[in-house]
C-alpha cells in the first residue's frame, strides 16, 4: 500500500467509515423478466426505498434462477431476487458462496386439472410440470402426499407451452404459474391446489433474496439497506396506496396497469412476522428447523432421486448459507 493510499484509508477510518462505505458502489441486482410487479420492481420505482441502499443499483434482467446464481459465482450479480428451491439448493451443492438473507414469497402457482376430473381420477393421465423449478418440487411433493407418485405421467413444459397443450387436450392439466395458471382455468380447468396449500403439506416452493457471500461480508451496509428496502416494499405492497404502487412497479417490468394491480395484489407475499420463525428463515440459532432450510434439504433429496444432483448439500451445509442478521436488524427497527 502506498503512503497516499494509507493516508486516505486512515482518514476514512477517522471519520468512522470503511472503504466500502466511503466509495460509491455499483450494485448488480437481478430483476425477473416475467412482468410481475414484485418487491424489486417496487424498490426500483420508489425513491424513498432506493435511499435506504448506499450505492447505485444496476438492474439486470434474468429469466433463470440457476443461471443467475451461476453468474453470481463469476461476479455478475451481487444480489439475486426471487430465486427458488432447486436453483439455491443446486448452487449450494456446486460451491456457490451465497447467503440467503430474506424470504420474499411463495410462487404464485397451482395445479390445474381438467374440469371434469377429480384429483382421485388423475392416475393414468399426463400432466405438465415446470421441470426443475420450485413448482416442480411442490407438485411432486403433492403427488406423493396424495399417493399418486408413479401413477401419473409428467412432461416438462414451459409455461405458455403448457397452456397450449392443455387447450388442445394433449395433457389433462399441469402445475403452472401465473398468468398460465389462470389461462388454464379459463380454458376449462379447475384449480385443485395452490403452492401455498402444498406448503402446508411440507413442500413449499419458496422464493428468496440471495446475496453473494463475499459481497455481503465486504459491504454489509449495502445488503442491510437492501433487506430494509424489501421490508419497506412489503409495507407499500400491502398498504392503502398499493394500487398506485403496483401501477408504478408494473411500468418498470412492462406490465399494463390493470394487470399489474391484479397480479401484485394476489401474489402470496411473505409476511415479515414469519421471517424469523419456524415458518421462515428460522429463529436465530434454530435455522435448521426453519421452513427454508427444511425445504432446501428436501429439494436436494428430491433432485438426487430424479437424477439431477449427485451430491445434495447436508442440512448443516444449508444452514451455513442462511444468514439472518440482516432480517434481525430490519425487523428490530434498525432501518434508516
Amino acid at each position: 500500500m502506498t503512503k497516499i493510499a494509507r493516508t486516505l484509508l486512515n482518514a476514512a477510518a477517522a471519520l468512522g467509515l470503511t472503504c466500502a462505505a466511503a466509495q460509491a458502489e455499483t450494485i448488480n441486482v437481478s430483476t425477473w423478466a416475467h412482468g410481475a410487479p414484485l418487491q424489486e420492481a417496487v424498490i426500483a420505482t420508489q425513491p424513498d426505498l432506493l435511499k435506504m441502499i448506499p450505492g447505485e443499483i444496476k438492474w439486470l434482467p434474468i429469466s433463470s434462477g440457476l443461471a443467475a446464481l451461476a453468474g453470481m459465482k463469476g461476479g455478475a450479480y451481487n444480489i439475486v431476487n426471487g430465486v427458488g428451491n432447486p436453483p439455491v439448493t443446486t448452487a449450494i451443492a456446486k460451491g456457490v458462496d451465497l447467503k440467503v438473507v430474506w424470504a420474499q414469497f411463495y410462487d404464485n402457482a397451482g395445479l390445474v386439472i381438467d374440469g371434469s376430473l377429480t384429483p382421485e381420477e388423475m392416475a393414468g393421465k399426463t400432466f405438465g410440470t415446470l421441470q426443475g423449478a420450485s413448482e416442480d418440487f411442490a407438485f411432486n411433493g403433492w403427488l406423493d402426499a396424495k399417493g399418486l407418485t408413479g401413477k401419473v405421467k409428467l412432461v416438462g413444459l414451459e409455461r405458455q407451452a403448457m397452456v397450449a397443450a392443455f387447450k388442445t387436450k394433449a395433457i389433462a392439466g399441469g402445475m403452472n404459474s401465473e398468468p398460465g395458471m389462470s389461462e388454464m382455468v379459463a380454458a376449462g380447468g379447475k384449480l385443485v391446489a395452490t403452492v401455498s396449500q402444498m406448503a402446508e403439506l411440507g413442500y413449499p416452493a419458496l422464493d428468496v433474496v440471495v446475496a453473494d457471500a463475499a459481497f455481503a461480508k465486504a459491504h454489509p451496509e449495502v445488503v442491510q439497506g437492501y433487506v430494509c428496502a424489501q421490508l419497506g416494499a412489503y409495507k407499500l405492497m400491502t398498504g392503502a396506496d398499493k394500487k398506485a404502487v403496483f401501477e408504478k412497479a408494473g411500468a418498470f417490468v412492462g406490465a399494463q396497469p390493470e394487470q399489474a394491480v391484479k397480479v401484485g395484489t394476489n401474489w402470496p407475499i411473505w409476511k415479515p412476522e414469519n421471517e424469523l420463525t419456524q415458518r421462515g428463515l428460522g429463529e436465530p440459532g434454530k435455522i435448521a428447523d426453519g421452513q427454508v432450510a427444511q425445504a432446501y434439504f428436501k429439494t436436494g433429496q428430491w433432485l438426487k432421486q430424479a437424477g439431477r444432483l449427485d451430491n445434495p448439500p447436508s442440512l448443516e451445509t444449508i444452514v451455513a448459507h442462511i444468514d439472518t442478521q440482516f432480517a434481525e436488524k430490519a425487523l428490530a427497527g434498525g432501518c434508516k
